[in-house]
């Protein structure tokens, strides 16, 4: 049987948008003098020969946040730009808390297993190796900093919320924001604060992407892209309302998570740690399934 690859499209002059068999996207955006890859998937295969063959530029590679399907590929890369405070949870290492450990990536691979029939994945979870991450040089990126690729030049806001070092780049030339999960249809918040609190940091960051939105034409998102900015809406307002103490946790069950969340339209926020490790592809592997027989 044919095997899968990466998913390549163009959804911007000088902007290629790959997706990793439904499970993320990574961009490449190109300059006139270097290129810029945000994000690096989950790394289930060589995400840099594919980089090279797009790009003829020298190019850095930023991660938008430290989360394992934003980063599992770094491995493939000798340098990555990322907010120091999600670095650490990259450096643990191979055990169970290591962000891109085998055990993490292996969980998550689960998903793309779901989502296609497995036979035609060019990976298994037995694919996921180790990543040595102190052959890695990891350079900090806040705000204000920019990267000029010649041309066009990527600026870089602090979006705090899905992560503590969630980071946005707005390519004003291009008139493309690159938003990894800072917004998107299930928005998970885990900071080590209580409820209110996580949704007021959330919220500012959100004012932060709402105040781009005049300069730019695509909202680029790392899962659900394209990304409808009703929804954005939706979860602005939803914050809002829990902020208030007008809006409870509900039982919800979407995608691959089942468990109290907050709904608002086609949104949902999770506080909650069991919702995450109690995520259940089977869920999305049978409605494959279901869909198929149709």
């Amino acid at each position: 049987m044919e095997k899968l690859s990466y998913t390549v499209t163009c959804p911007a002059p000088g902007v290629w948008a790959i997706n990793e068999y439904d499970m993320d996207y990574v961009y490449v955006v190109e300059g006139k003098r270097r290129s810029l890859v945000i994000d690096t998937g989950t790394g289930t295969g060589d995400l840099r020969r594919l980089i090279e063959t797009l790009t003829p530029l020298p190019y850095d590679v930023v991660c938008t946040h430290g989360h394992v399907d934003h980063c599992g590929g770094i491995g493939q890369f000798p340098r990555i730009y990322m907010h120091p405070a999600d670095v650490p949870a990259i450096q643990l290492g191979n055990g169970l808390d290591g962000t891109i450990s085998v055990f993490n990536r292996r969980r998550y691979g689960k998903l793309g297993l779901a989502l296609h029939e497995p036979e035609t994945l060019p990976f298994t979870l037995d694919s996921f190796q180790p990543v040595d991450t102190s052959a890695i040089t990891f350079l900090p990126v806040g705000e204000g900093d920019r990267f000029d690729l010649g041309g066009r030049t990527l600026e870089v806001f602090e979006t705090p919320g899905h992560s503590a070092g969630c980071i946005c780049l707005l390519d004003r030339e291009g008139r493309n924001l690159f938003v990894g999960d800072a917004v998107g249809k299930i928005q998970i918040l885990n900071l080590p604060l209580p409820p209110q609190e996580q949704f007021r940091i959330w919220l500012q960051s959100a004012r932060r992407i709402e105040a781009c939105l005049p300069v730019v034409d695509r909202v680029l998102t790392g899962h659900f892209c394209p990304f409808d900015l009703n929804m954005m809406q939706d979860q602005i307002a939803c914050a809002e309302a829990v902020i208030a103490g007008e809006q409870a946790e509900e039982y919800v069950e979407v995608d691959e998570y089942a468990g109290m969340m907050y709904r608002r339209g086609q949104i949902y926020f999770t506080l909650r740690e069991e919702n995450l490790k109690t995520r259940d592809y089977g869920r999305i592997a049978a409605r494959r399934r279901r869909a198929n027989q149709i």
